[in-house]
């Protein structure tokens, strides 16, 4: 027989990411309490790409900050472009859930309970990475909620499922678009180097719009005129690179 006591005293082992700077330089520690079970899938999986990717841009950061044109470049796309377009996307996510929750009558003595080893602990290099903490907890604040009304039963399970996958593009959707903006920095195909992409920030023709294949319908809510025509632009050409492709594939 196992004894409850000393169960319920014993230590939760908190997943972990961390920085390859950890033990090298200052690093910042930050513990996420999540309550979401869609939100601990996400992060079992991904948890490492999420880092990484924050990383990157933080080693780029740190490196742009000889150049003010480069440094407000990168950091003006991630702030006002790439969280903009997560924070469109939660907000549309949210509207969907209080349009579904409206009505309802969520009746009956039930306690939801959430396990214990819900948390996560991120040690990442740059400031950059608070960012990360924001996202996850923006999004896992929508799902509880949905979570909350998918037990209650007023979800199927085919809309719970769609609703989860609405929020994992939120979060996939971040690191995509910081990886594609970043992929020049790769030198002949092999490691990103911050220092080689750092000379594609100080271009001033080097557009960041054109690599991070925004939806259309985000950035037409995000974007000026101008920075929209830069992005239809971008897309048409990849679409016709595309069909170049398949047309050489085939003969």
């Amino acid at each position: 027989m196992s004894n409850n006591k000393s169960d319920k005293n014993m230590e939760i082992t908190v997943q972990r990411a961390a920085t390859k700077h950890a033990g090298r330089m200052k690093t910042i520690k930050r513990t996420i309490n999540y309550k979401s079970d869609h939100i601990h899938a996400f992060l079992s999986r991904n948890e490492q790409k999420l880092l990484n990717a924050f990383e990157r841009l933080g080693a780029i950061l740190r490196m742009a900050k000889s150049s003010n044109s480069a440094y407000l470049k990168i950091n003006d796309w991630h702030t006002n472009i790439n969280l903009a377009a997560a924070q469109l996307q939660l907000d549309a996510l949210q509207e969907q859930r209080l349009a579904r929750e409206k009505g309802l009558q969520l009746e009956g003595d039930f306690e939801i309970s959430t396990p214990n080893d819900y948390k996560i602990e991120f040690e990442v290099s740059h400031p950059v990475g608070h960012t990360i903490t924001q996202l996850l907890s923006g999004v896992d604040k929508e799902l509880d909620e949905i979570e909350r009304i998918f037990l209650f039963g007023a979800l199927d399970d085919l809309e719970y499922e769609q609703a989860c996958k609405q929020a994992s593009a939120i979060l996939t959707g971040v690191t995509d678009r910081i990886m594609k903006v970043t992929s020049p920095g790769k030198r002949d195909g092999g490691q990103f180097n911050p220092r080689y992409y750092l000379e594609f920030l100080r271009d001033p023709y080097f557009s960041l719009l054109s690599l991070c294949d925004l939806p259309l319908e985000i950035a037409k809510e995000l974007l000026t005129e101008e920075q929209l025509k830069q992005v239809i632009k971008s897309k048409s050409n990849n679409q016709n690179t595309e069909s170049v492709s398949v047309s050489k594939a085939a003969s």
